[in-house]
């Protein structure tokens, strides 16, 4: 489970068993935190006592699996709200967690061992929202959508559709539920009292060719995640950074891995054309606009050029995107290097929170352009890509 999570939410916004209020207690089983979002998840696993009568047994399971992990949850969702860092589970200081005014709780319990004899009813159960899955549900659930952003959606729409007041009916497996969701443009009705989902729409998904077209071309975004993932060592030090330090390196990559699916495919694609390109020709640089607002600038540097060189130069051409788009809160540059021939190696991360970009900004990356002659070499292109490619 713990390496579904990670291969979802990326290695450095996953902790399993952290710390709660100290060394021996256990905060939940995973804990996910990428800024604004929170995810409490607590994992019980009860064996369905088969042997009893039907209405003790449900109970017995539902207390266990279910009501226990319930009960974990808030307990971690109240112990968090004192905290200012996650604690890991040896003890050491994990991310800065995001400020409660801004914090986006999630809870999701996953109930094991029930055989599918006891309903599983999700729902606010006293202190706030939380997600009811099984183990085989909550795999499928992160296995389609596996990013932060993709799950969120969904986990918001259904939290919104039941709040509501309307009863959902699944048959059949849980992902029936998502394949509603993704049918119907990632969305639930509204203004509905009962929601029936029959054992259609998941193959009634899968079974689509525009849906395997987008399997195909989704193939190109993992690239995206492989990005991030090189920046982060086996024990979720940042490379570059400080030990223990969590600042503008993490800043980058929370931002990097809040794109969604279809926004890492875009940009992953464009990545790998800008890096073929930049091995065979003089083009040193490329700047992409992802789906969440953020600017990327991408630049390749040659072995020569050592580290100060490459960081002044990542962070003039930092500057100049913002200034040559005209908006964007946030710019992340990454640089790549060609370390021996033929391969390409990435190198410093820059990040420039442009929420308070002023005039002056604009005058200062204006004289700089200008002594670069930035603007002669600089060609424009949009690109429209489909989620469902068209046959």
């Amino acid at each position: 489970m713990l390496a579904v999570c990670k291969r979802s939410f990326l290695s450095l916004w996953c902790d399993n068993n952290p710390q709660g209020k100290n060394a021996s207690k256990e905060l939940c089983d995973i804990l996910v935190v990428c800024d604004p979002h929170v995810v409490i998840i607590s994992v019980k696993e009860i064996q369905y006592q088969t042997d009893k009568d039907p209405d003790v047994a449900n109970k017995r399971w539902e207390r266990g699996a279910i009501d226990e992990s319930v009960k974990q949850i808030y307990g971690a969702e109240r112990w968090l709200a004192n905290a200012t860092r996650v604690v890991r589970k040896d003890g050491s200081l994990g991310l800065r967690l995001p400020p409660l005014e801004t914090r986006r709780v999630h809870r999701i319990a996953v109930a094991i061992g029930g055989k599918g004899e006891v309903p599983i009813k999700p729902g606010d159960l006293g202190k706030g929202y939380v997600h009811i899955l099984t183990e085989r549900g909550f795999e499928d659930l992160l296995t389609e959508l596996d990013t932060i952003t993709d799950l969120i959606k969904f986990l918001a729409a259904k939290e919104a559709c039941t709040s509501a007041g309307c009863k959902t009916l699944v048959l059949g497996p849980e992902k029936n539920l998502l394949g509603y969701y993704l049918l119907n443009n990632k969305k639930f009705p509204a203004d509905v009292d009962v929601l029936m989902i029959d054992n259609t729409f998941w193959p009634g998904l899968t079974e689509r060719e525009d849906y395997k077209r987008k399997k195909e071309a989704d193939k190109i975004s993992y690239d995206w995640d492989r990005l991030i993932e090189q920046y982060i060592g086996p024990n979720k030090e940042l490379l570059g950074e400080p030990e223990g330090q969590f600042t503008g390196m993490e800043l980058a990559l929370r931002v990097m891995a809040r794109e969604d699916r279809l926004s890492r495919r875009m940009l992953a694609g464009a990545m790998r054309e800008f890096v073929e390109q930049a091995m065979n020709s003089p083009f040193r640089s490329r700047t992409m606009c992802g789906d969440s607002g953020a600017i990327y600038v991408l630049i390749f540097f040659k072995p020569t050029e050592d580290r100060d060189h490459r960081l002044a130069v990542l962070n003039d051409r930092i500057g100049l995107a913002r200034h040559t788009i005209g908006k964007g809160d946030t710019v992340i540059g990454i640089g790549f290097v060609e370390s021996e021939p033929d391969t390409i190696d990435v190198c410093e991360l820059g990040y420039l929170d442009a929420m308070g970009w002023s005039t002056e900004d604009d005058a200062s990356a204006e004289r700089l352009k200008a002594e670069r002659n930035f603007e002669a070499r600089l060609t424009r292109q949009s690109v429209t890509e489909l989620e469902y490619p068209a046959g």
